[in-house]
């Protein structure tokens, strides 16, 4: 083996031993430096840093970062810096990066504490918006805008657009008949403006006439009342007279009802008789007894918004109910039926036995019948009813559950018009009952 290739095979291996350790050791530099004192801040995301990253504070070199690991789904960042670095207490740690497309690295933003950190302080560490995330977020509002576009072209269908073109059709179509009116009738109005223009005039006129007269009269007045002031003395004479008699009857009256007191004459001894008082209060006991079923009433209010799935609609309500007797009752409402625009009535009575409560009469405009069952102290209830027996399709049949999760609040639940397949259809809802 000649000399020349010795000592290319030794150089060679000298690079490769070299090299390897480079990658191994990753920044030879800090062999070299004097350890510092490590201070660690806690982000949302690491993105982008690696160890060994610098750590500058005012774009001067002022550590590195030693380590890199996870906390509770946040990155705790470990730095070490240099000796003799001094940083505020109050200072934060963000990321930055060289340019654009450069490396990452963590940029200390001093504060303004004249205390300074010391071996393991805790920086407030804040992740700044980096390139991925702006990217992120422009492919995100990308994405929005494409769903919106197409949303807007699902909407400007075909039929949308012949609509709107017959709108725009009909309004031009009216724009010039209108204009062709004004241009047959255009003398016609203008002699009507004159005509409101003299009415006008006319009135004015006729206002200040008024107004003369008004003070004509004014002024009559006051000559009449001059004249006749001798007059309004002897009726204001009257009028104390008649003032002073009646004090005097009150004083009469005064001094029977003291009488009346004392149980002198035929009206004290009839209020003071025992007899005439017991009489009394059995005849008021006896009108309780009469009034008691009306005392008795009680009243609700429910409004009640549903909403159905598949037809994407709401239906409002209000009811009312009458409770007679803690049996007997009669309810009542008005109910928006979104599937003909219109508002349907209903009027039913019923009857309460055990949990158990039956309905008859008039469901949204139609005879029907329904059945509920209460439970949980009134605040769970399932219900069935049928109306519309003469309906083409078929009767209509309704089952639904209510639950009050509050005192005047309660969440409904149900399936309509059940007995069809075409028409079924789940709803749900939310009512404000008042008692």
């Amino acid at each position: 083996m000649s000399r020349e290739l010795r000592i290319g095979i030794f150089v060679g291996t000298a690079v490769v031993i070299l090299a390897a350790f480079i990658f191994v050791v990753g920044d030879m530099s800090v062999l070299f430096k004097k350890k510092g004192y490590a201070v660690t801040a806690l982000f949302d995301s690491a993105e982008g840093l690696e160890k060994r990253a610098v750590v500058k504070m005012s774009g001067v070199a002022v550590g590195f970062i030693d380590d890199i690991r996870l906390e509770r789904r946040k990155a705790r960042i470990t730095l070490t810096l240099y000796p003799g670095v001094e940083i505020p207490k109050d200072s934060k740690a963000t990321t930055a990066m060289l340019g654009l497309l450069g490396e990452k690295y963590l940029d200390i933003i001093p504060g303004d504490s004249k205390e300074n950190i010391g071996p393991g302080g805790e920086l407030a560490g804040e992740t700044s918006v980096g390139i991925e995330r702006i990217g992120g977020l422009l492919a995100s509002v990308g994405t929005e805008v494409r769903d919106a576009g197409g949303a807007i072209k699902e909407m400007l269908g075909p039929q949308t657009r012949e609509n709107l073109n017959r709108a725009l059709e009909n309004l031009a179509a009216v724009s010039t008949g209108l204009k062709d009116l004004l241009g047959r009738n255009e003398g016609d109005i203008r002699e009507a403006v004159r005509g409101a223009r003299g009415a006008f005039q006319n009135l004015d006129k006729k206002a200040e006439e008024v107004a003369s007269g008004l003070r004509d009269t004014i002024a009559l007045l006051k000559d009449v009342a001059a004249e006749n002031r001798d007059n309004l003395k002897i009726n204001l004479e009257k009028i104390k007279d008649v003032l002073g008699k009646m004090e005097e009857s009150l004083k009469l009256l005064n001094a029977s009802l003291e009488k009346v007191g004392r149980g002198e004459g035929t009206l004290g001894r009839i209020i003071h008789d025992p007899e005439l008082y017991t009489k009394a209060e059995q005849t008021l006991d006896d009108v309780r007894s009469a009034a008691k079923p009306f005392t008795s009433l009680r009243g609700r209010l429910d409004l009640r918004a549903d909403y159905f799935g598949r037809s994407a609609l709401l239906r409002a309500s209000v009811l009312g109910g009458l409770w007679f007797t803690p049996r007997l009752f009669v309810d009542t409402g008005l109910v928006r039926d979104p599937w003909e625009t219109a508002f349907k009535f209903s009027l039913t009575g019923g009857y309460r036995f055990g949990n158990f409560v039956s309905r008859a009469g008039l469901i949204e405009s139609e005879f029907g019948l329904g059945l509920d069952y209460r439970a949980l102290g009134e605040a769970l209830s399932l219900s069935a009813e049928g109306f519309d027996f003469n309906r083409p399709d078929g009767a209509h049949f309704r089952v639904y559950s209510r639950f009050s999760p509050a005192k005047h609040l309660y969440v409904v639940a149900g399936v309509d018009d059940f007995s069809l397949a075409a028409r079924r259809e789940f709803f749900f809802g939310l009512g404000l009952e008042l008692r």
